[in-house]
């Protein structure tokens, strides 16, 4: 089983995840001769760029809706996952 992360950490993860995606993609147009590998390349990292920062608001959301929790008299606990991983959300 995998230890819960930190949601700010995996915040951040979540960014740099989409930059080495992004140059990913832009070494792989640099040496991919036929266009048709481009498209399919380009097509892929796209898919994966927004499918990480979906992933990275989805948990932003739920931090949100803790915190809402707690402010309202809650307890604070929450159930957050990026990426299929469980998140460790705590109240401040």
């Amino acid at each position: 089983m995998v230890a819960a992360l930190d949601a700010e950490r995996v915040a951040t993860l979540g960014i740099l995840l989409v930059l080495a995606i992004a140059v990913l993609g832009i070494v792989i147009a640099g040496l991919a001769r036929a266009v048709a590998v481009k498209v399919v390349a380009l097509a892929v990292v796209l898919g994966l760029v927004a499918a990480v920062w979906s992933q990275r608001q989805e948990l932003l959301n739920c931090v949100d809706r803790m915190q809402d929790a707690v402010a309202a008299g809650g307890d604070g606990a929450a159930a957050c996952r990026f990426l299929g991983l469980d998140v460790d959300v705590r109240a401040p």
